[in-house]
């Protein structure tokens, strides 16, 4: 998946990018709704060494984008359907009658966002990030 955008900002080995969203994105309401004037701001990788008002080539390969898409929804959602089965199993074993609802519901919201902190630190390391971040590609114009 290839996009344009243009870079607002850079860092060591990375630069953030600006840029419409693209059609595909205006059914998914993940980011602001699904408006598609509103830009999306993004970190890129960046091995062209771009610097700030070059408009770039940013691309991301598909297998990487259904993989975020899964991390993003389908993560949590099997935290959040674990965490009710072994709340309400759990408490059945304990004996835990009162408040089981209650509990099973707490204990399930809580390992959802345990998904949460899991995809937050996968995320902040190195490895992980270097494969799931879009790449900066290509230089289309140089900055003004």
């Amino acid at each position: 998946m290839k996009q344009c955008g243009l870079v607002i900002e850079t860092g060591d080995q990375t630069a953030r990018v600006r840029m419409q969203r693209h059609t595909s994105c205006a059914g998914c309401n993940a980011c602001k709704m699904g408006s598609s004037e509103k830009p999306i701001e993004l970190e890129a990788l960046n091995p062209q060494n771009v610097t700030k008002g070059q408009i770039v080539e940013v691309e991301m390969e598909h297998q990487h984008v259904l993989l975020a898409a899964f991390l993003m929804y389908v993560v949590p959602l099997l935290f959040l359907v674990t965490g009710v089965v072994i709340g309400h199993y759990g408490l059945q074993a304990m004996g835990v009658q009162q408040y089981a609802d209650l509990l099973t519901a707490i204990f399930a919201f809580s390992m959802t966002a345990l998904s949460y902190v899991f995809l937050n630190r996968s995320e902040k390391n190195q490895k992980f990030k270097s494969k799931m971040l879009p790449v900066i590609t290509n230089v289309i114009e140089e900055a003004d």
